[in-house]
């Protein structure tokens, strides 16, 4: 499995209901209740937030199958990355790189504007430092995980997006 065998659809902010993007907005929501339902039992209703129709979405195929998603919105703070989850299958080939990476680029391209920032789980902090990511704060509790809110610093935003492997971002939906 390699990175050039992949490539990202972009549903941008607003159009997740879209008659052209259901399909796709579809495939996200089924691998997240995969990730976070079945295998890390968070309950349904905490999963699906009704923030979806507010946000970007980013879905990573691996030769034609669907794998990763993320999302993004604009949020007061800044923009928010949210719901990264990769296939169990597919974890630690840095397809969750791509997908920050696709996420960060997307919002920009939709001048999404301020920090960028997440909410990442304890258990995932050495993947996200390793991105650039600083944790700040206290560990708090969501969906009954541990996480710790984060922000990518812009020095590093410009340089993790510009490390990007533009041949995954070949197919823009919306």
């Amino acid at each position: 499995m390699t990175i050039a065998d992949c490539h990202i659809t972009v549903i941008h902010t607003g159009l997740a209901h879209d008659a052209d993007m259901r399909q796709f907005l579809l495939e996200c929501l089924n691998i997240r209740e995969q990730v976070f339902c079945e295998e890390q039992h968070i309950e349904f209703g905490i999963e699906q937030d009704g923030k979806d129709n507010e946000s970007g979405h980013i879905l990573l195929w691996y030769q034609n199958i669907p794998v990763g998603t993320m999302r993004y919105r604009q949020t007061e703070e800044g923009v928010r990355l949210e719901r990264l989850s990769v296939l169990s299958p597919y974890r630690g080939l840095q397809y969750g790189k791509l997908l920050i990476q696709a996420g960060i680029t997307a919002a920009r391209d939709e001048q999404l504007k301020g920090q960028i920032y997440l909410h990442a789980q304890v258990s995932a902090l050495p993947f996200y430092h390793k991105l650039g990511f600083i944790d700040f704060g206290d560990e708090f509790s969501e969906g009954g995980i541990a996480h710790r809110n984060m922000f990518l610093p812009k020095e590093t935003e410009n340089e993790l997006v510009s490390a990007a492997d533009k041949a995954c971002f070949s197919e823009q939906a919306g």
